[in-house]
């Protein structure tokens, strides 16, 4: 397959070499999307110089194309203008009752989620520090034992808790964990992978945090030297039961990390706040249930039982969010921007209403429902519908925005961020580029800005492609071509 694309970057040369100055960049990306192996793929490009105000090239450009996560450019757009790059995410504690002279909360503990994604050890020490900071300010509050229950309010969302068109095939993994306004490490329970001392022995499974919330079946083995990786695992549906199965060789000794979701993520992050609350010395032997589960409803803080509120814990800026949505592609923090944006500007904490606001919002800058059929915040379903030239019209709406560089900054640069690190490696300049990648099944996507290195001019650009059969690696060696013309061309 390289030598394919090698000789399709040498007739590339060759053509321009050959051709019109004015003609010769059209005449080259055409050599590549007129390659064979991609015949039967339907193929959408849209290259728009921003500085210039013209379209350098476009195919298909108008017609609807399955985006995969480059729906994220929309969502973390909408996101960013909408709510602005200082917000906040914002989780309530309160208690009911008093707290007496021995330190004793004579009543609940109440914890209303806000829909922070960023309760975990992303851009902490550990997963579980901002628990402990919790639970540290517990203490600082005067609260050494909870003598009654730990309800969560987990009302500012109001479900449901997975986007539309979502495979079940995916509900086990971290890209498609449920979404919940109250929620700990991604809604994930990390995993690390060994093999046992010999052949036959069982594999090793590690898990942080530790804690007994999900069940574990274990049966993968270990397996001979050097044999393939098979090792995978399995969340009984709607329960915390989760299988493991498969193999990994006896010499796979650096061991693999992965994460496996969790169901009802608000009981899990009260669950695994209960251990800390232990660790911290605060004693505490009631039940704890979401309110959604008694009855529940969101509880009117202002009301005579709930007697003051004990501190708010505020979350990083958003723009800390949006720069992980788009250079690490994480599905989870698209959607829970989205609902959170259906609650604070629409007054309901749903994927449909987060739609609803974010649609006006692109409609008021020239992208409609002709141009834009939006399920999810992420891409992972399969029934979202984008048009290129919608992309580069969003790009260039963006550019031209308060809220240019904060979006700027946010696209996986090639060569250094997670999601295109080893993607045009050999090309000079390729730290002009800032992107998104799109990828599901026979589906993918790249998308973004290129800083022309020769010209000065900036470029938006939009590839996509669904429908095709030949190797996914092949594909983006195609798309990166065509990424790697412009960059040499402008």
């Amino acid at each position: 397959m390289k030598t394919k694309i090698f000789f399709i970057i040498m007739t590339v040369a060759a053509v321009w070499s050959s051709t019109a100055a004015d003609d010769k960049f059209a005449a080259g990306i055409e050599v590549l999307t007129g390659d064979s192996l991609l015949s039967n793929a339907h193929l959408g490009l849209a290259i728009y110089d921003i500085t210039a105000e013209s379209m350098l090239y476009e195919l298909n450009s108008n017609r609807l194309f399955s985006p995969a996560s480059n729906l994220k450019l929309f969502t973390s757009a909408a996101a960013l203008e909408l709510l602005g790059p200082g917000y906040r995410f914002k989780t309530g504690f309160y208690k009911t009752g008093r707290i007496d002279n021995k330190g004793r909360l004579k009543g609940d503990l109440i914890i209303r989620g806000g829909g922070d994604p960023l309760i975990s050890g992303r851009f902490r020490e550990s997963v579980t520090e901002v628990l402990e900071l919790w639970a540290d300010s517990l203490l600082l509050l005067g609260i050494k034992e909870i003598k009654g229950n730990i309800m969560v309010d987990n009302s500012f969302f109001s479900g449901p808790d997975l986007g539309a068109g979502w495979s079940w095939d995916d509900l086990s993994y971290w890209y498609a964990c449920p979404l919940s306004a109250l929620s700990f490490n991604d809604n994930c329970v990390d995993l690390e992978f060994f093999p046992g001392l010999k052949v036959g022995d069982p594999a090793i499974i590690k898990i942080n945090p530790v804690t007994d919330y999900i069940k574990i079946t274990n049966q993968a083995v270990t397996s001979l030297a050097d044999s393939d990786f098979t090792l995978d695992y399995y969340r009984v549906p709607y329960t915390n039961d989760v299988e493991f199965f498969g193999s990994m060789a006896v010499n796979d000794t650096d061991g693999v990390t992965d994460y496996v979701s969790v169901d009802r993520p608000e009981l899990y992050t009260v669950s695994v706040f209960i251990d800390i609350l232990k660790t911290k010395g605060i004693k505490f032997k009631g039940e704890y249930y979401s309110l959604d589960d008694r009855g529940g409803g969101e509880l009117n803080i202002s009301s005579a039982k709930m007697e003051n509120e004990l501190f708010e814990w505020k979350s990083d800026s958003l723009g800390s969010v949006i720069s992980v949505i788009n250079k690490n592609s994480q599905n989870f923090f698209a959607e829970q921007s989205l609902m959170t944006l259906g609650r604070e500007l629409g007054g309901e904490g749903s994927l449909e209403k987060g739609i609803e606001i974010a649609a006006a919002f692109y409609d008021s800058i020239g992208i409609s429902s002709d141009d834009l059929a939006m399920y999810d915040g992420s891409g992972l379903s399969y029934i979202n519908l984008v048009k290129p030239s919608a992309i580069t019209r969003l790009l260039r709406y963006m550019h031209e925005g308060p809220n240019s560089r904060v979006y700027y900054e946010s696209l996986a640069i090639p060569g250094q961020d997670r999601s295109v690190r080893n993607r045009l490696m050999d090309e000079e300049y390729r730290e002009n580029v800032h992107a998104k990648t799109g990828s599901i099944s026979n589906t993918r996507s790249f998308s973004g800005y290129i800083d022309g290195p020769r010209t000065g001019h900036l470029i938006a650009f939009s590839i996509m492609i669904n429908n095709y059969s030949c190797e996914s690696s092949y594909v983006t060696d195609w798309y990166d071509s065509i990424a790697a013309a412009i960059l040499r061309e402008y």
